[in-house]
């Protein structure tokens, strides 16, 4: 994306706006830009915060809530905390909870005296909830609305509520207790007679989600059913909170990175890639990766333990890279597709038998097929029938282990409560490796013996 031509004044060696006129421009700019350039620019936490409070208005607070929590970090710990309050007071409860976190101790308490009582009191409920799970991601700025108002009633009461509220486009009904009753769309409430009440209107069955849901399912419920908002309920059907669109977006992303980190054999991490430092993000990509070699060990010795072999048949260390490379691409494809029909629900563990019928004719299927042409490949070559007949052969058997592999293994560290996507990539491939390497000679060794 090209940067206007008015945020570059941000880049200014003193970190400091030069002209109202400049200062006119850049409020006429998305909070999101804003907080791009800032992002993209050199300036320290501390300039930041002084460009955005000459910036004024509700657009430095929109800008500051846009900023990734790394930046808000070093921010409130730069800054003073007396300037930082309208900052932190502007922000969604539910990330508000995630900055307050996330900061030292001694920030979040100068800070925390300062923030109003209400906010006070949110923060404290929000922060009871395990990170990961519906009530950590909710907000508790939600719109409601008694049962037994009219209308006309209800449309005055939102004109008030709207100001404070993170949408209103779904009203929720409730008692005095909390009692989630039923909701309603601001357009239906619009296109209602005004002297009806709103018990007769509101959609009474509501999806709703425990507090203690895991965030992705959450998110997957919202997907499913096309939600602006879910509501978030407690043991007796209390309203606690909601989780809008916009959260979905950030915990699909988060998701999403995590599992193409962990596909790719590194530790996950939630920082950007600049903002972790080079001795963090070795350990994160080291430690993976000393697991793999010593795993890919395996296959070096069950290379020398069948030297005997190797020797009857030098040739068939020609053709190990093929067998073992194409079956781990095999097991690698299987695992992937099985993480991705996992994480959409597409595919559960309980449907166990069914992959596992599946993957049987799909292994069966591309190890004939391969196996023919790895056949006649090797004996065009080499117009040896044992070495041709012991690759083929291998070949068929490799691939549908490391199809099964691949496609079931997901399934079952999903039911021990572990991520599946621990199982694709790299990690999967040495895997296979040795049960392939493993697979090939005992093939060769059974035809020496038959032939």
């Amino acid at each position: 994306m090209t940067l206007s031509p008015e945020i570059s004044i941000l880049m200014d060696a003193s970190g400091k706006v030069v002209s109202e006129a400049q200062l006119s421009a850049i409020r006429n700019l998305h909070p999101s830009d804003i907080a791009e350039a800032l992002e993209k620019s050199d300036r320290t936490p501390a300039q930041i915060v002084e460009i955005l409070v000459q910036i004024g208005n509700h657009i430095s607070s929109k800008a500051f809530a846009q900023l990734s929590i790394e930046t808000q970090e070093a921010c409130l710990s730069a800054a003073n905390a007396q300037t930082m309050l309208r900052f932190v007071e502007n922000m969604e409860p539910d990330d508000r909870v995630d900055l307050l976190k996330a900061v030292d101790t001694e920030v979040r308490e100068a800070i925390m005296p300062l923030i109003a009582q209400a906010e006070r009191n949110d923060i404290r409920r929000l922060w009871q909830y395990a990170e990961g799970t519906a009530g950590a991601v909710m907000t508790t700025e939600y719109a409601v609305l008694p049962q037994h108002v009219t209308v006309a009633e209800a449309l005055e009461q939102m004109r008030l509520q709207a100001p404070n509220k993170e949408t209103i486009y779904t009203i929720h009904i409730t008692d005095t207790q909390r009692h989630l009753l039923g909701i309603l769309s601001l357009r239906d409430l619009i296109m209602s007679k005004p002297q009806m009440t709103l018990d007769r209107i509101m959609e009474t069955r509501v999806i709703s989600v425990p507090s203690d849901m895991p965030e992705e399912e959450a998110a997957n419920v919202i997907a499913k059913y096309d939600l602006l908002a879910l509501p978030v309920v407690d043991s007796e059907n209390r309203l606690l909170g909601i989780i809008t669109v916009d959260d979905v977006i950030d915990i699909l992303e988060a998701e999403n990175t995590e599992d193409f980190q962990r596909i790719s054999a590194v530790i996950p991490f939630e920082e950007g890639y600049f903002k972790r430092s080079l001795p963090r993000l070795f350990w994160n990509r080291f430690l993976w990766l000393a697991v793999l070699l010593f795993t890919s060990l395996v296959s070096t010795t069950i290379m020398e333990m069948n030297s005997d072999v190797l020797h009857q048949m030098v040739a068939l260390a020609f053709f190990i890279p093929m067998v073992t490379g194409t079956c781990g691409n095999a097991g690698t494809q299987s695992a992937t597709m099985m993480v991705r029909a996992l994480a959409l629900g597409e595919v559960q563990p309980s449907d166990f038998l069914r992959v596992f019928r599946r993957e049987l004719f799909m292994g069966l299927a591309l190890g004939l097929a391969l196996g023919l042409m790895a056949y006649f490949r090797v004996f065009l070559q080499d117009r040896h029938i044992l070495l041709s007949g012991t690759v083929g052969v291998a070949l068929l058997a490799t691939l549908l282990a490391a199809n099964l592999t691949g496609a079931l293994m997901p399934l079952i560290l999903k039911k021990i409560g572990l991520d599946p996507a621990l199982t694709a990539g790299p990690f999967i491939a040495t895997i296979i490796d040795a049960v392939g390497i493993t697979l090939y000679f005992q093939i060769a060794i059974l035809l020496i013996h038959v032939l």
